[in-house]
């Protein structure tokens, strides 16, 4: 079993193989501002065929739904502060569409930042910010996210105390797997803005990745005391403990992601991977469960079918606990 639970935490990092159809829908979600929606919840239906999947927005506020077979399908955005989306898509002629979502707000937002952003006395120069927009745009269309690293440097050259420029580029880098300039360009963000959470999250996950799970513990819980509310960033730092072999710290985090998220399928990973600790098998293959409820065809779906298959024919151990 010990094996076993090796295998699955080291399954979290596998991306999906390819798909036996190459129909897709992807796209990305933003505010009305422009800034990208990230940990957003997308869902996508048919009513032709038995499917109904939904995945989160990333930190790009971008989502990709693949596999599909030809046919129409309905997208849904519900709940969350914003008004309902929805949209049907076709794609039983075309194997690709690509959605631009504008969420609008229920109610007007509190501003908690001030733009445009300053440092001191001193306030971004136009030419600057307009270098940032630029990027912006490319950024949300999700076309040229390069071009869009070009603007986003370019403003920075223009006005080297750019917070928010920094954080782009971090997060742009990130997406592209380039760690180390999504590190140097997070850690200047959060070092001009001490105050803004989304830095600190995203920082913490480039150390994730990186396998610096002391630094990733270190902001991650600095980002969750900025903004406390924020489910993946608790799915994340529960990760950091996980990794760092502290599973009884990474319990309230997993579950406090959940309470504040309960459609975000990873924290059930692990908590039926807590679970297994605990030699509870039953509340372990609970938890894998929903996980592949709430993401059927992710990355980890076949792996954590093969740990439930495994679990179940196995028995109950003499140590499970009946909850």
């Amino acid at each position: 079993m010990k094996g076993s639970i090796r295998q699955l935490v080291l399954i979290l990092t596998i991306c999906s193989t390819g798909a036996a159809w190459a129909n897709s829908v992807r796209g990305q979600v933003r505010y009305a501002d422009g800034q990208p929606a990230d940990h957003v919840m997308v869902r996508l239906r048919c009513d032709h065929i038995v499917y109904d999947s939904e995945v989160q927005t990333d930190i790009l506020g971008r989502f990709e739904f693949d596999a599909l077979t030809p046919d129409v399908y309905h997208l849904t955005i519900e709940g969350q502060g914003f008004f309902p989306y929805s949209h049907t898509i076709d794609v039983s002629m075309s194997h690709m569409a690509n959605e631009l979502i504008t969420l609008r707000p229920i109610k007007a937002p509190e501003t908690k930042e001030v733009s445009p952003v300053k440092t001191g006395d001193e306030t971004v120069p136009a030419e600057a910010r307009k270098e940032f927009e630029a990027g912006q745009k490319l950024m949300n269309d999700g076309k040229d996210l390069d071009g869009s690293l070009q603007h986003f440097r370019k403003a920075i050259q223009l006005y080297n105390n750019y917070p928010e420029a920094y954080l782009m580029v971090g997060l742009v880098s990130l997406d592209q797997r380039k760690l180390d300039d999504a590190q140097a360009a997070l850690q200047k963000s959060t070092e001009l803005a001490p105050h803004l959470a989304q830095g600190f999250l995203a920082l913490g996950a480039v150390y994730n990745q990186e396998k610096k799970f002391d630094d990733a513990q270190k902001a991650l819980t600095r980002g969750l005391e900025l903004k406390p509310d924020d489910a993946q960033g608790e799915s994340d730092l529960a990760r950091t403990y996980l990794a760092m072999g502290k599973w009884q710290d990474a319990e309230p985090h997993a579950q406090k992601s959940v309470s504040l998220n309960p459609e975000l399928p990873i924290p059930h990973i692990f908590l039926g991977n807590i679970a297994l600790k605990k030699q509870d098998n039953q509340t372990a293959v609970k938890e894998f469960k929903e996980y592949l409820r709430l993401d059927p065809r992710g990355p980890m779906a076949g792996a954590v079918q093969q740990m439930v298959a495994k679990i179940e024919a196995a028995g109950p151990p003499s140590g499970d606990q009946k909850k």
